[in-house]
């Protein structure tokens, strides 16, 4: 039986804040195993969920927008 991993151990792993993963269990975004009050994670599921959950790296429209409005506040649309 492989070892389970705490939510500190997967937010380094990560690296993400412990406070996000517990976001993440709430949220139901994240696959996980509730020991009485405890949450622990199975490595191998939590590889598969990033697989899974693996993007390239994309600039979406609303980054554009947003570093576009920095650069001038006054312009209310992008295009």
């Amino acid at each position: 039986m492989e070892r389970l991993m705490t939510a500190k151990q997967v937010s380094e792993l990560i690296e993400v804040k412990p406070c996000t993963v517990y976001q993440w269990v709430h949220e139901g975004l994240i696959p996980y195993v509730k020991l009485g009050r405890c949450v622990r994670f199975k490595k191998a599921e939590l590889f598969r969920w990033i697989d899974k959950n693996y993007r390239k790296e994309q600039v979406s429209f609303k980054s554009i927008e947003r570093v576009m409005r920095k650069k001038n506040p006054l312009q209310k649309e992008f295009f």
